[in-house]
């Protein structure tokens, strides 16, 4: 049976479905004589959303194309998908049995990134950015508006001044690079960087424990909702720590704020145990976009330049 590793492209690569338009949007345009891809695969068609609905496991292909409209608002789709359905293997890589029609109602906006038009539907876990060949002239729009933080002074999408910063690991991708950074005059201040000095990332180590409420109340009350808590507890039974975390996920956001406790031999607990906290934030639509915008540039090592 064919296996395929799950990625943003698995979501979308059964293809978007949707019920017909009632009426118009402004943004019809975007919509009009008009293909938008996902890398090489194609998902939208004019007003239409283009998929398949089976899959051959003899033949392991997918098959039954569909062209269904589009239901569009200025702000909003409202799509039935296709997603294919299966289980994973020890190696992780997933075996598709059949596709499922499920439906969704989702934002999306028009943006011009590299000075192409992008077409950025903001489905969960992770949005889907599209791109089309076709000359558009259309107005970005606005549909979205991320929460933002700041760590330290510093957001995710910044450009940070490189003197600043100590590469201390290099990931290629393969379409992109992250570097892993530290700040020069503080070490528990790091960032995934992409882009050469545009912030991925930002994580902030050794948070006293009496500062944690305080955290807490920011982020609770910035993103409207209680973070999910789980008690001190070892992950796997032959672990030598204990973690404790509270996490928040909302609207693309997601901030962890954890700390960990040895467990292992008594001569290294009072070496290896604080009662000290990390904060780490993320946002999968921003990152999405930075990906969009530093995608195919060239790879980096921390060896060699």
């Amino acid at each position: 049976m064919k296996t395929i590793k799950l990625g943003f492209a698995i979501i979308v690569a059964a293809g978007l479905v949707a019920t017909s338009c009632d009426k118009k949007t402004k943004n019809i345009a975007a919509f009009t004589d008009t293909e938008w891809y996902l890398d090489s695969t194609l998902v939208i068609v004019n007003d239409s959303a283009f998929s398949y609905a089976t899959y051959d496991t003899v033949l392991e292909l997918f098959s039954t194309p569909e062209k269904i409209p589009l239901r569009l608002t200025d702000s909003t789709m409202i799509l039935s998908r296709y997603k294919p359905v299966g289980t994973y293997d020890s190696k992780h890589n997933f075996h598709i049995k059949k596709c499922e029609l499920n439906t969704d109602t989702v934002r999306y906006d028009i943006k011009y990134i590299n000075k192409r038009p992008k077409l950025i539907i903001y489905t969960t876990p992770f949005p889907i950015i599209l791109s089309t060949d076709s000359r558009l002239e259309i107005e970005e729009t606005n549909n979205f508006t991320p929460i933002k933080f700041q760590i330290s002074d510093f957001s995710i999408g910044d450009q940070i001044d490189r003197s600043l910063l100590k590469t201390v690991g290099v990931y290629n991708y393969s379409n992109y690079t992250i570097e892993d950074c530290e700040h020069i005059n503080d070490k528990n201040l790091s960032f995934r960087i992409i882009g050469y000095n545009h912030i991925f990332s930002i994580e902030r180590r050794k948070i006293e424990d009496y500062k944690i409420k305080e955290v807490m109340n920011v982020v609770s009350e910035k993103l409207g909702n209680a973070p999910e808590y789980r008690p001190m507890r070892q992950w796997s039974k032959d672990s030598d720590y204990e973690y404790e975390f509270y996490r928040w996920s909302t609207n693309g956001v997601q901030i962890d704020l954890t700390r960990s406790k040895y467990v292992g031999t008594d001569s290294y607990k009072k070496l290896l145990n604080n009662k000290n906290w990390n904060l780490s934030y993320d946002d999968v639509v921003l990152q999405a976009i930075l990906i969009e915008t530093f995608k195919n540039g060239k790879p980096q090592s921390s060896i060699i330049n």
